[in-house]
């Protein structure tokens, strides 16, 4: 997986364009950098996985935070998070936005860029 990354101080957003397979590891390692990044700077995230194939499972999906994150910084769950995908792999991120919101984790999917630019703007 590759990424590139934007920091938008025009609306207080850090976008990020995968490509190629997300896998564990290299998701997890790349989700960190961001966050901390989003947390120091008190900006929201935007990933845009339209070009990359979730290969991360729906356990793994469950327990993310708790996995990666919780044992480094527990405020990583109050960072908004907009996800951008494909149709192909709708399903699981739906899943991880309930699983999430159920959690208080402030997190929804999109299938366009421009209604999850607006959901993180009305936060």
């Amino acid at each position: 997986m590759n990424y590139t990354f934007e920091i938008n101080s025009e609306n207080k957003t850090i976008h990020v364009i995968t490509i190629g397979d997300l896998i564990t590891k290299e998701v997890a390692a790349m989700g960190l950098d961001i966050l901390m990044k989003a947390k120091m700077l008190k900006y929201n995230i935007l990933y845009d996985h339209r070009q990359s194939k979730n290969r991360i499972s729906i356990t793994e999906a469950y327990y993310w935070y708790s996995i990666h994150y919780d044992n480094i910084d527990n405020k990583f769950r109050c960072i908004p998070t907009a996800y951008i995908t494909n149709i192909e792999d709708w399903d699981f991120y739906s899943f991880f936005e309930c699983t999430c919101k159920n959690k208080g984790i402030p997190l929804r999917v999109f299938q366009e860029e421009s209604a999850a630019v607006k959901w993180l703007e009305s936060l």
